[in-house]
């Protein structure tokens, strides 16, 4: 039985999910776990872990316009830089060096990572955003300033990873020996789900500012059916609109209309991708400005022949999605198809070689 930290992000849900399903896996084989996070990730790692979960501080991203506000975030950071030292440090203390951890695993948390490097305890990096830096990609000229922000963010999060575990759905060549490419894994909620070819469309907004924009232009499809979740404190209450069904928050609704889905419209998070593709849905994405992360997904699923990619939610964009979503998904070799149980055999692979080996259980 090992010990083992595990610090997860606090922005986006790709974290939280993930890090649940490896970190359930970790403690059926016996290890004794902690889990760190912040924010989203705090509140949704305790509904299942209790008492295991301590709060770290978390880095923040400030919005506006449905944007990333890169002086704002900035700002809103280093003001808090203070009550984050004192914060962590009495973590630190209560926490982490009673616990005597034999392994880190930071899921692009970087105040775990940085610890564990200054005490010498091993540690392993499992998440996408490392895709940015440690593999060799496609760039267009016009995204530069994003792209640097972007390296710069993830290059400076943690350094001296015993592996770079990179979770991604396409194939890109390496730029470091400690790094590994593995195909997405998905919630076992997503993996018991029955994909079927409806007649609707799924459109989900994280910002849900603008109804009547999106009513007129959809409306504008009369024969085609939008099941659209996101705008709840706008309109206060679910409404129909022509060809356009606004619905309350609910996991369980989403899912059920994302399996039953003839495609989806949403922006680039990684998680949400995984899931389509898993479910074999076409995707329109439209990557949050200023979140260089989401303008690749975005490139490389219009690449792959999996969907198209727009900066704006407009009528020639939905036109072009619904001209080619019912073309068979492409059997492509780049693809990375989620599997989640090639990548527990791939973890268990990087496991192995710790001085000290962590075992864990594939057969799940």
């Amino acid at each position: 039985m090992a010990r083992i930290i595990y610090g997860v992000a606090g922005e986006g849900f790709g974290h939280s999910s993930r890090s649940h399903l490896i970190g359930q896996r970790l403690i059926d084989a016996g290890h004794d776990v902690m889990f760190v996070g912040s924010a989203k990730s705090l509140l949704y790692l305790k509904q299942y872990f209790g008492e295991r979960v301590k709060e770290i501080f978390g880095l923040s991203f400030a919005f506006e316009g449905g944007r990333i506000d890169k002086s704002e975030t900035l700002k809103r950071n280093l003001m808090r830089l203070p009550e984050a030292n004192r914060q962590n440090d009495e973590l630190f203390k209560q926490h982490f060096e009673p616990f005597e951890p034999e392994l880190m695993i930071s899921d692009f948390e970087p105040f775990s990572a940085w610890w564990a490097w200054r005490k010498g305890v091993p540690f392993i990096s499992i998440d996408h955003e490392h895709v940015l830096t440690l593999c060799k990609l496609e760039h267009q000229a016009k995204n530069w300033f994003s792209r640097l922000t972007a390296s710069v963010v993830t290059e400076c999060h943690y350094v001296g990873a015993a592996a770079y575990i990179i979770i991604n759905f396409f194939k890109a060549p390496l730029r470091v020996d400690s790094a590994i490419l593995t195909p997405p894994i998905v919630r076992p909620v997503v993996t018991e789900l029955k994909p079927e070819q409806g007649e609707y469309i799924l459109l989900y907004s994280t910002v849900g500012k603008n109804p009547e924009r999106l009513r007129e232009t959809l409306s504008k499809f009369g024969g085609q059916k939008f099941h659209i979740y996101g705008f709840d404190k706008t309109l206060g209450s679910p409404t129909d609109y022509k060809n356009c069904i606004f619905k309350k928050r609910s996991t369980e609704g989403f899912l059920n209309d994302l399996a039953g889905a003839r495609g989806v419209i949403a922006s680039a998070g990684f998680s949400l991708i995984s899931e389509c593709l898993y479910l074999k849905k076409k995707m329109l994405l439209l990557p949050v400005a200023g979140q260089y992360e989401q303008v690749i997904n975005a490139h490389y699923i219009e690449k792959l022949g999996l969907g198209v990619s727009t900066n704006e939610l407009n009528e020639a964009a939905v036109g072009r999605f619904l001209d080619q979503i019912d073309q068979p998904m492409p059997d492509d070799e780049r693809i990375l198809w989620p599997d989640n149980d090639k990548f527990f055999t791939m973890l268990q692979e990087e496991l192995n070689k710790l001085d000290t080996p962590v075992a864990i259980d594939v057969s799940k």
